[in-house]
């Protein structure tokens, strides 16, 4: 026997099982939905960001590589080269090309360090510390670092050394000679293209156009998923705090 309201209208069915169970599958189907946007979201930012990582570190490897390790007699070598030489040398070196020249005793340090580090390079270096016109001694630590030094990057530690001491010999030649500052200048510019310094190298190529293109959509695509994170957050604390004030 149907059940009819007080105005006289038919009564609503009672509800089954289905339909109250209607809106929570809904909900579960809303969030399935959006795991699989962040799910899409977070392998585009993860594929995008290997890719302008790779083409960085191959740009890195070349351009931007850091200023590796060097012995420690390095630094005493430079303590000694800055001081200006006064005295003729006593002790003997051979040149790259078999000359037999006679260094100071710190220049002789100098070169007995870099000997540790290549056998050419010291060879290289005690022929331009026996150069003893300012304007020929400084052409000739140019071009030590410039040229006698292999752009490999095996051989990073000897330039790094070579550009320490060149340029500390250099300090102890006199400044208003214009050879030795312009020397001074090609020793920063050339240091400073084959590494990552705080000085500028006017001839390093610019970030190739692949890491910004895939770069900035990576980045993009995570600033998205800390939003959505962000908004999950608060909308789980919103929920919370309402089962409270219940």
């Amino acid at each position: 026997m149907s059940s009819r309201e007080p105005s006289g209208e038919p009564a609503p069915a009672p509800e089954t099982g289905e339909e109250r169970a209607a809106p929570p599958a809904r909900a579960g189907a809303g969030e399935r939905a959006g795991a699989r946007r962040v799910a899409a979201l977070l392998a585009l930012a993860l594929s995008l960001g290997a890719i302008a990582g790779v083409a960085y570190q191959r740009h890195a490897a070349v351009h931007l590589r850091a200023l590796p390790r060097v012995p420690s007699c390095v630094r005493g070598a430079r303590v000694a080269l800055r001081k200006p030489v006064a005295v003729s040398g006593t002790e003997p070196r051979q040149t790259a090309s078999g000359e037999t020249v006679y260094l100071t005793p710190g220049e002789d340090r100098a070169v007995a360090c870099a000997l540790q580090l290549d056998e050419a390079l010291a060879r290289h270096l005690a022929g331009a510390l026996a150069e003893q016109a300012p304007a020929q001694r400084a052409a000739r630590l140019s071009e030590l670092v410039r040229d006698r030094v292999p752009a490999d990057p095996a051989y990073d530690r000897a330039a790094s050394a070579a550009y320490m001491m060149a340029s500390a010999a250099l300090r102890g030649l006199p400044d208003d000679v214009p050879e030795v500052r312009a020397a001074a200048e090609e020793l920063d510019r050339h240091h400073a293209c084959r590494f990552d310094t705080r000085r500028p190298c006017p001839t390093r190529p610019p970030l190739p156009a692949l890491v910004w293109l895939t770069g900035v959509p990576a980045a993009l695509s995570l600033l998205g998923l800390l939003w959505i994170g962000l908004a999950a957050s608060a909308a789980r604390t919103r929920r919370w705090t309402a089962r409270r004030g219940r």
